[in-house]
């Protein structure tokens, strides 16, 4: 079995990009000025008075976009994308989607037939979020591309995950001297065992039941409810101390366009994110044998859940003005 790299990217980006959100908000709230004096100064002319503009002077309001990016990776030297996903982010909601989207995805480029997953490896990050954008017929910026490896890494500097097995799973390949066996039910993972969950795809008997039969369309779902609980259990403010071992661990693998600025505007309201706050999706379509094999794209289910998930639309977010010295006197 070919080995695909879909479990050391999703769950290394959703956590870095989980725990970089908190840490710099709280960087942001402690050490920088967010808000500004001008805005206090204004409000203390004000008609006393007037007492709802007075209310409404305590905040700011801040527009701003919600944004897609496009998270990618495999192995960064060969530019392999073997894990590819659009990840929508509203930062006035805190509300995050995540659409996979299948490898083996049909595309047109450079004027032939060829597979998604060759985006990144002919023209970068900027040629791939344009191409897929133009596919997805929305606008996506930016882009993170992260090689490997990081996943055990990042698990067992969490402590590890507690996961509800649903069946069995049993592989054996002697060629990648590799063994998956893992019971059904409650299990603590490490990073090793957590490896092994997400890289079983299927049987080595050949069987197939509802959670596994070969595909990568159920193996995705696996993962993603796997990346789920994992953002569930560990998304609070125990485990921002653990960051700097995280960063140390994934951030000199990461490529992407998105600065520092960028970083601290998504991180509005971050204390709403939670695993509830996360929808995941797989790419509307269908596997085909061809000469070989695809996956071809249902393009009116895709336009649905793009228009309702995936559009990047101007928010407002009111944002606490800090009191000043000044007005600490005045009062």
């Amino acid at each position: 079995m070919n080995f695909r790299k879909f479990y050391f990217i999703v769950c290394s980006v959703l956590s870095v990009f989980m725990f970089t959100l908190g840490i710099l908000m709280l960087f942001y709230i402690n050490v920088t000025d967010v808000y500004g004096t001008e805005e206090n100064s204004d409000a203390l002319g004000k008609d006393p008075s007037g007492f709802i503009d007075s209310l409404f002077d305590s905040f700011k309001t801040t527009q701003m976009k919600s944004i897609n990016v496009f998270v990618c990776g495999g192995d960064q030297a060969a530019n392999l994308t073997d894990t590819m996903m659009v990840i929508n982010f509203n930062p006035k909601t805190a509300q995050i989607n995540v659409l996979s989207i299948p490898r083996d995805t049909q595309i047109r480029l450079n004027n032939r037939t060829a597979k998604i997953n060759e985006l990144y490896q002919n023209g970068g990050g900027e040629f791939a979020v344009q191409r897929l954008s133009e596919i997805l017929q929305t606008d996506i910026e930016y882009y993170i591309h992260v090689g490997l490896p990081a996943f055990k890494e990042i698990i067992d500097v969490l402590g590890g995950v507690v996961y509800d097995v649903p069946v069995d799973m049993y592989y054996r390949d002697p060629l990648q001297n590799l063994t998956i066996n893992i019971q059904a039910g409650k299990q603590h993972f490490d990073g090793k065992k957590a490896e092994e969950f997400m890289r079983f795809r299927q049987y080595s008997s050949g069987k197939a039941n509802e959670y596994y039969d070969g595909s990568d369309l159920k193996r995705i779902k696996a993962q993603q409810n796997f990346v789920k609980e994992l953002i569930r259990q560990k998304a609070n403010l125990y485990y921002i101390t653990r960051l700097n071992e995280i960063l140390d661990v994934v951030f000199n693998r990461v490529e992407t366009n998105l600065s520092i600025n960028e970083v601290l505007k998504m991180s509005m309201n971050i204390d709403k994110i939670n695993a509830e706050n996360i929808n995941f999706f797989t790419l509307p379509g269908r596997p085909v044998q061809q000469e070989l094999s695809y996956f071809i794209l249902d393009k009116v289910e895709t336009m649905k859940l793009i228009d309702e998930y995936f559009v990047v639309e101007t928010v407002e977010i009111k944002e606490p003005i800090e009191a000043t010295d000044t007005d600490e006197k005045t009062n």
